[in-house]
């Protein structure tokens, strides 16, 4: 029997802020272009019904204040996991091993650990179905960017080169 398509999306924590040097990084909170970017990303996943089913968190400040601005559009279920707080690429693919078979999964998360499973995951890239027309903005996952994915397989069996890139969306692009 197949397995069913699995969409994975991929959100980088919205814009932060550096004033404040009495904060560690996990602290950092979101600047205010960061708040309206997450907010606006929020209502653009609403408008085009890619609500995900699972939706797996960094424990960062910024990361769970994206979240929070992006779920004030919609409801999801939600997993904050202490591990994806500046995940590399094994992390990222392990914790994906062990999400539970969601058919489709975000991430909210950092870089270069995002930035590493992109380039991972990516098959081609055909930039008539982006958002962005700028495949400048698809190699460098600016803050607030949404790589969406359709992948074959089950999170389980994950390798290099299974996703299909079918969207990436930048605030400035919607």
């Amino acid at each position: 029997m197949p397995t069913k398509l699995r969409e994975l999306m991929l959100l980088r924590h919205a814009k932060s802020e550096w004033k404040n040097s009495d904060l560690t990084d996990i602290e950092r909170p979101l600047s205010d272009r960061g708040k309206r970017n997450a907010s606006k990303m929020g209502r653009w996943l609403k408008e085009h019904a890619l609500i995900p089913d699972l939706i797996l968190v960094s424990p960062a400040q910024r990361a769970q204040q994206t979240l929070r601005r992006i779920c004030n559009e919609f409801s999801a279920n939600t997993i904050s996991i202490d591990s994806l707080y500046l995940a590399d690429l094994n992390t990222l693919l392990h914790t994906l091993s062990e999400t539970p078979q969601a058919e489709r999964v975000m991430i909210i998360g950092h870089n270069p650990g995002l930035e590493e499973l992109f380039e991972f995951l990516k098959h081609d890239i055909n930039p008539n179905t982006l958002v962005t027309k700028t495949f400048e903005a698809v190699t460098l996952f600016p803050t607030s960017s949404l790589a969406h994915f359709i992948l074959p397989q089950s999170w389980q069996t994950l390798e290099k080169g299974d996703g299909k890139l079918i969207q990436f969306i930048r605030p400035k692009d919607i």
